[in-house]
C-alpha cells in the first residue's frame, strides 16, 4: 500500500477523501478530532499539488439533499483553520456531501468518472469509512492512488497489534452488538493474553448461552442494575491492566454517561497508570475518556470503531485491498 509523499502529487491535482462525517448541531461542529487526524495529509497536499478537491461523506441522507447534512459546516472549519495561508485563488475546493448523489452508495461507474475527474492522483484519507462505495471502492481503480498519513498510521498500529502484540497485551470489549464483535473476541483471544469483556456485550452472551470463548476471555458480571460492571469483575481486572505492556480498549464497560456509572473511569485510569501501549477506538470511548479529561494520555486514539474492530477481526480492510 502505497503512502501520500511529495513526489506522488506534486504539481498535479489531488482528489482527496476526508473522513467529514462528524457530529453537527445547530450547524457547528461538536467533535472535530477526525477531522484533525486528517490535517496533516491536507497540509501535505495544499503544499505540493496544483490543486485539492475534498470530497467525503456526513450521515446518511440516503441520495437526497438534506440540508442539516450539509458539509457547509465543515468548510468554515477549514476555510478558519487555514485562513492564515495565501493559497492560490482556486487551489482548495470542497465537493458537497457525495451522499447527496445516489450514485456514492449505488456504486454507479458513471458518477465514479464524474468524481474521478476532478483528480489526477486519489488520496484516501478515512480509516473509519470502510464499507463499499463509489469514493472508498471504486475510485482506486480509476486513478493513481494513496493511504493519507494517518489512514496509513493506524493500519500500522492495529496490524501490530494483531501480527506482533506486545506482551502481556490485555484487550478490552465492551459497548453492544454480540454479533458484530464475536469475531474479534475469538481473534483476539488468539493473541491476547487476556480478552476482557463488559457493557451490554457482557449481558447478550449471557443472554446467548455463549460459553465457548476460551480460557483467556473473561466475561464480566454485572451490577445489580446492568448498567455497569460489578466491582468484583473490576477487582479481578486491575490486576490483568496493571501487568500489561500493551493494552487494546473498545467500548466502555458501563453507562459511562452517568456518573454513577464510573467503571469505565477507573479502567481509564488503570490503563494509563499501567505505562503499557495503549490503543483506544470507538466513538463512545473517545467520548468516555474525553470526558474525563484523558484522552491525551493514551498512546494512540483510531478515529474508526467498526474499522479497528474489522481490522483487528480479519487483517485487512476492503480499503486496504482497494488501495494495493
Amino acid at each position: 500500500m502505497q503512502v501520500v509523499s511529495p513526489e506522488l502529487i506534486e504539481n498535479k491535482r489531488v482528489l482527496l477523501r476526508l473522513d467529514l462525517d462528524v457530529p453537527i448541531e445547530n450547524g457547528v461542529i461538536q467533535d472535530d478530532s477526525r477531522l484533525l487526524a486528517g490535517m496533516d495529509t491536507l497540509g501535505l497536499c495544499l503544499e505540493f499539488a496544483s490543486t485539492v478537491t475534498i470530497c467525503g461523506h456526513l450521515g446518511r441522507p440516503e441520495g437526497k439533499e438534506v440540508p442539516e447534512l450539509s458539509v457547509k459546516p465543515i468548510v468554515d472549519w477549514i476555510e478558519e483553520g487555514y485562513g492564515h495561508i495565501q493559497l492560490p485563488e482556486g487551489k482548495l475546493h470542497i465537493l458537497e456531501n457525495l451522499r447527496f448523489e445516489p450514485g456514492e452508495d449505488g456504486m454507479d461507474p458513471m458518477f465514479a468518472q464524474e468524481l474521478a475527474s476532478h483528480g489526477d492522483v486519489y488520496i484516501f484519507e478515512a480509516f473509519a469509512t470502510h464499507n463499499p462505495s463509489v469514493s472508498t471502492t471504486m475510485i482506486p481503480s480509476i486513478l493513481p492512488h494513496a493511504a493519507g498519513l494517518q489512514f496509513a498510521h493506524e493500519v500500522e498500529q492495529l496490524l501490530q497489534v494483531r501480527d506482533n502484540p506486545i506482551k502481556p497485551l490485555v484487550v478490552i470489549l465492551g459497548g453492544a452488538k454480540v454479533d458484530t464483535k464475536m469475531p474479534v473476541i475469538k481473534a483476539m483471544a488468539a493473541k491476547a493474553d487476556a480478552v476482557l469483556v463488559g457493557g451490554k456485550l457482557a449481558a447478550e452472551i449471557k443472554e446467548k448461552g455463549i460459553t465457548d470463548l476460551g480460557p483467556n476471555v473473561m466475561v464480566a458480571k454485572l451490577n445489580e442494575d446492568g448498567f455497569d460492571i460489578s466491582d468484583e469483575t473490576l477487582g479481578a481486572w486491575m490486576g490483568l491492566i496493571k501487568t500489561a505492556k500493551q493494552v487494546v480498549w473498545n467500548g466502555p464497560v458501563g453507562k459511562f454517561e452517568d456518573p454513577k456509572y464510573n467503571q469505565s473511569e477507573k479502567i481509564a485510569k488503570a490503563i494509563i497508570e499501567s505505562g503499557a501501549k495503549s490503543i483506544i477506538g470507538g466513538g463512545d470511548t473517545v467520548s468516555a475518556v474525553t470526558k474525563y479529561g484523558l484522552v491525551d494520555k493514551f498512546t494512540f486514539v483510531s478515529t474508526g470503531g467498526g474499522a479497528m474492530l474489522k481490522l483487528l477481526a480479519d487483517g485487512t480492510l476492503s480499503t486496504i485491498e482497494a488501495l494495493k
